[in-house]
């Protein structure tokens, strides 16, 4: 690194260190209930924050000239709003800042975006940075200057009006808005995919090829300009965000929900109305740090589809048995057994106000049980078939209607909701969509998925079923989002051999990466070959994390055990020997979540539904840098010709 190089990091860093003790002195800032819109973010009137969280300064974005709105050629992005001598800070989700992600009403400022600057961070300090100029010129620019050219205002005359950070506008001039005010939001317009037209290619390159952290970190600094539109998609527009494995759709789901909750986001900020739904416990742990570090306690409501049921219904299980699925437990016929027992039952005064949900729930399930007479013909044996009330809450087949049974016992739904912000969508089963729609009284609606890695038959086979099941059909726009960030092209490409071949329209941003490793061995030397595979990759992933997954987990487990390898907690999935560690997990825990290397056991034995290989096709495609696939049995067809 030169010596002018590590200068800029220096100077840099120096104002990052600043902006860090401001954000820890700012345990509450006041401002009005109705201020104009601009001056969210100009800090003319300041921005209410309650116990800001600290977080470093993200980027840098220099102007050709003076902008009138902040009075200085050059700005900083960060968590939160900040003028503080010559630190001029704006929040990621404050209009302005699209000049520094490249999209949005404010993207160039009427032209005048001369350079940007990403910072990369350890912890919470810049240890290097990325600068890309975007006026097509070569030389110096505004960053070179030690002091930023501000805009010095006539002596002796004042103004009380705020300072403008938006573009001119004569129609949003004459009748400011405020907080209160309603604006019409028109949908982001189309841009290309973000791997045709990266910003800041290099610095985040080096991101991807960084070691996995234990744990989702934001990714304020490298979002790209698609990924922005999404974020900032206009709450009262639904939509869908259909992506490869590794798209990044769960950072879109998580900036979102945290954008949606931000003071200087949309006109009517969410605070507390806000949800995030995860498929799984493991997926609530993966993203807690990545949104607590961009939203308040008490915004977003962060759970897995599981804990949402046993808010609902407490008595559930916690961990629940699984078992195999029988798709008229989702049927929209059985749900209407229960909308009219609930309704006959209420008429008859059995169903009080003062009755909690749980025995109301039960009452509801229990008339269905002994009622079997009165159904029709074809769902006797369904019905007859039904278990106990206390067998059903450990099963987590029946945990959906259970749980839908106590939606239609509360004359009050305790836990409402503004937004939905729903992470795996494909695999949200019928039943726990209805109870979905009846939480979301604000009716927005965002949906991430990517149906080639749907689980189970029993789910939705398209968006347009999942939206025309909340009643969104004609509002919904679904986004084909097709760069892919995670996965090596080597990887990526090895697993889309199970897709079809007219889906396999991913665009890898990490080019290259080795061939995916295929290991064949006897079914009696599966255990001995994986602990092998795991000793060698955790040496060569120092620092970063590891995964074996497959169906048979427990065996995994056990093999594991066996070899000296020890559970960090009992009964946890994370294995440790002489200081380094594994995760192993069942293709079901591992949605969502990503690591350096994994290990897939046999892929022969993941379940297949309607054709498609979703959950083996999830799994291989949780590798960052390195996959590996151990295997006794014979391999899928669509493998074995990859493998030749």
């Amino acid at each position: 690194m030169s010596q002018d190089r590590a200068n800029v990091i220096a100077d840099e860093q120096s104002r990052n260190q600043r902006y860090l003790r401001w954000l820890a002195t700012k345990t509450r800032v006041t401002v009005p209930i109705a201020v104009p819109r601009s001056s969210r973010w100009t800090h003319t009137v300041r921005p209410q924050l309650t116990r800001p969280t600290v977080q470093p300064i993200i980027g840098r974005v220099g102007l050709a000239q003076p902008y009138d709105g902040l009075g200085s050629d050059s700005f900083y992005i960060g968590p939160w709003r900040c003028s503080d001598g010559d630190i001029q800070v704006v929040s990621w989700a404050a209009p302005i800042a699209d000049a520094y992600y490249g999209h949005g009403e404010h993207a160039d400022i009427a032209g005048q975006v001369q350079v940007t600057r990403a910072f990369q961070h350890r912890v919470d300090d810049i240890v290097d940075y990325d600068d890309e100029r975007h006026d097509g010129r070569d030389g110096a620019t505004v960053f070179d200057r030690k002091v930023p050219l501000r805009i010095s205002r006539p002596p002796g005359r004042k103004s009380s009006a705020p300072a403008r950070t938006s573009a001119p506008d004569d129609s949003s001039a004459a009748t400011p808005q405020t907080r209160t005010s309603v604006r019409t939001v028109r949908p982001p317009q189309r841009v290309a995919q973000d791997v045709d037209a990266l910003r800041h290619a290099a610095l985040l390159r080096r991101t991807l090829r960084a070691p996995r952290t234990v744990g989702l970190r934001q990714v304020l600094s490298t979002l790209q300009p698609r990924q922005l539109s999404l974020v900032k998609w206009a709450p009262h527009h639904p939509l869908v965000v259909q992506g490869h494995p590794g798209a990044g759709k769960t950072i879109v789901a998580v900036h979102r929900a945290a954008y949606l909750t931000h003071e200087e986001g949309p006109e009517q900020a969410l605070g507390g109305r806000v949800l995030l739904l995860g498929p799984t416990g493991n997926y609530v742990a993966h993203t807690t740090r990545a949104l607590g570090s961009l939203t308040e306690p008490g915004d977003v409501t962060l759970a897995s589809t599981h804990d949402l049921l046993r808010r609902l219904l407490p008595d559930l299980s916690e961990v629940p048995v699984p078992g195999s699925e029988d798709y008229r437990d989702d049927d929209d016929e059985l749900a209407g057994f229960v909308d009219r027992i609930a309704a006959k039952l209420r008429a008859q005064g059995t169903l009080l106000p003062h009755v909690v949900p749980a025995a109301g729930a039960r009452t509801i399930y229990e008339t269905m049980r002994s009622n079997v007479s009165t159904a029709p013909p074809e769902w006797r044996g369904y019905l007859r078939a039904l278990p106990t009330w206390a067998s059903a809450l450990r099963l987590e087949r029946f945990a959906p209607l259970l749980a839908y049974c106590a939606v239609r016992a509360s004359t009050t739904i305790l836990v409402t909701y503004r937004h939905v912000v729903v992470d795996e969508a494909q695999d949200v089963r019928p039943m726990e969509w209805r109870i979905l729609r009846s939480l979301n009284e604000g009716r927005g609606w965002t949906l991430v998925g990517d149906m080639n890695q749907r689980r189970s038959d029993c789910c939705y086979g398209s968006w347009e079923l999942i939206a025309a099941a909340l009643g969104i059909r004609d509002q919904v726009h679904v986004e084909d989002y097709r760069s892919v960030y995670r996965s090596t092209s080597a990887i990526h490409q090895f697993a889309g051999r199970l897709l079809p071949s007219r889906e396999r329209t991913g665009l890898a941003v990490q080019g290259g990466g080795g061939r995916p490793k295929v290991v064949r061995t006897k079914a009696d030397a599966i255990g001995d070959e994986l602990v092998a595979c795991v000793s060698d990759l955790v040496g060569r992933h120092t620092g970063g994390t590891l995964a074996a997954i497959g169906m048979d987990v427990l065996e995994l487990r056990r093999a594991l055990a066996r070899r000296g390898w020890r559970a960090r907690v009992a009964g946890g999935d994370t294995y440790e020997r002489n200081g380094r560690s594994v995760r192993v997990l069942s293709a079901t825990d591992a949605r969502g979540l990503e690591f350096d290397a994994v290990i897939v056991v046999e892929p022969a034995d993941f379940p297949m539904n309607l054709g498609r290989h979703g959950l083996l096709y999830t799994s291989l495609t949780r590798a960052n840098r390195e996959l590996v696939v151990l295997h006794s049995k014979p391999m899928p067809k669509e493998l074995q010709r990859a493998t030749r």
